[in-house]
């Protein structure tokens, strides 16, 4: 039995969809900074684990625990949000 071989027409197809995925994510305001902020954290965790510990485990961990700082640095910006005061009706 042959194994399926990956050509350039499936790479190219992965290659649209995420770019795809990419552009309707950045045209939902509220989506964007719920995922690019924990994003960007777990990529620095990573470079900074491969700096480290340059193995296939260090590189998970440190992505993981870089979602999860960037996941608690979102929820902490949102609370101070929720937390703001509205305007008093009429100035006052």
């Amino acid at each position: 039995m042959k194994g399926r071989q990956h050509g350039r027409g499936d790479l190219s197809r992965r290659l649209i969809a995420v770019v795809l995925i990419f552009a309707l994510l950045a045209g939902c305001p509220e989506v964007v900074p719920r995922v690019g902020i924990p994003l960007a954290y777990g990529l620095t965790g990573l470079c900074l684990a491969l700096v480290v510990t340059p193995t296939p485990w260090g590189a998970v961990v440190g992505f993981v625990l870089g979602c999860t700082v960037g996941a608690m640095v979102y929820n902490n910006s949102l609370k101070h949000r929720l937390q703001e005061t509205p305007p008093a009706p009429g100035g006052k």
